[in-house]
């Protein structure tokens, strides 16, 4: 089977729970309730293509057991392709504990069980080939198994001339440097958020960060700034898209849809310019609701919120 975009790496269950202010050491504050929702960097990705309208595979590996179930139900709904989801006996499903507070921002603790055993033996490298767009997780590079399989799926897209996203994610540019510097070369697209791209460069100003990854092999740079929109860099380009204003909620999943919203633009050939507003309204709009998936949008209803935004301008 051929999808367009294939993403590799994460798929978790997140159990979400709002508060109001976070316990001194070995106190307790009590929750008014606790969500379960599906999410994981990739996973997030994959769904938020598909909402957008463009065909969406997963690769990645759940647990046998109640939450994989859940995975799987979430998934297919999406009409997201699975595929190549690979399900272990042994260890179980991912799972990350989220506290968000009032302002929308969340604080993770994360189990990332199954997730780093995906076996290469069990990847069909052609559904790999042929896909349009390969989007890598960060997370992909932290520790092996996981890692020797992301880098043979992604030297196996870069043969085939497939165009290659990589989003760096928190913990890469600190538990795998060497390894996150050494995909670049092969790396079409990068994304990253300012905290990322400090800790991946080691310079202090994000944009001098970003600046300086475009020598190291990607084309195209876009930093993601929160509510202040994002940068992109280009060898030849460099410009600021502003944020969208929204009420927001909860940003798990955010940046996964603003990747989405702008891979969307890159297999569409939109300019540069569209292409991050459009990013900025997918993600704007994903903060609205609690959970990763809840609140990500169609073309259609980003379309109408563009709109509706420059009306009001």
């Amino acid at each position: 089977m051929k999808v367009s975009v294939v993403a590799v790496g994460d798929a978790n269950v997140d159990l979400v729970a709002p508060t109001k202010s976070f316990p001194s050491r070995g106190e307790e504050v009590l929750v008014e309730k606790v969500e379960m929702c599906p999410g994981g960097s990739a996973a997030n990705l994959s769904v938020a293509v598909a909402r957008l309208g463009v065909s969406a595979g997963f690769i990645g590996r759940v647990g046998n057991d109640f939450f994989e179930q859940f995975l799987i139900k979430q998934l297919e709904k999406e009409n997201v392709d699975i595929s190549q989801l690979q399900v272990d006996d042994k260890v179980g499903t991912a799972l990350l504990f989220v506290i968000v507070t009032e302002n929308g921002e969340r604080t993770m603790y994360t189990f990332r069980g199954a997730n780093v055993l995906l076996s290469l033996e069990q990847v069909d490298m052609d559904y790999v080939r042929n896909a349009d767009i390969l989007h890598v997780s960060g997370y992909t590079l932290i520790s092996d198994p996981q890692r020797k399989t992301a880098l043979q799926i992604l030297d196996a897209a870069k043969k085939a001339c497939v165009f290659i996203s990589f989003d760096v994610g928190v913990l890469a540019p600190i538990k795998a440097t060497s390894h996150v510097h050494s995909v670049l070369p092969s790396i079409d697209l990068l994304f990253l958020n300012e905290l990322e791209a400090v800790s991946l460069m080691g310079i202090k100003r994000p944009e001098s960060a970003a600046e300086s990854i475009l020598s190291l092999g990607p084309e195209f740079v876009a930093l993601k700034l929160g509510e202040r929109g994002c940068l992109v860099l280009t060898k030849h380009k460099r410009f600021h898209s502003p944020a969208f204003q929204v009420d927001v909620v909860d940003t798990t999943g955010a940046g996964d849809a603003f990747d989405a919203g702008f891979l969307l633009g890159i297999r569409e050939g939109w300019s540069l310019e569209k292409t991050a507003r459009f990013a900025n309204a997918v993600g704007a709009l994903s903060v609205t609701r609690v959970g990763a998936w809840s609140a990500l949008p169609t073309r259609r209803e980003v379309e109408e919120f563009i709109r509706k935004t420059e009306a009001i301008i």
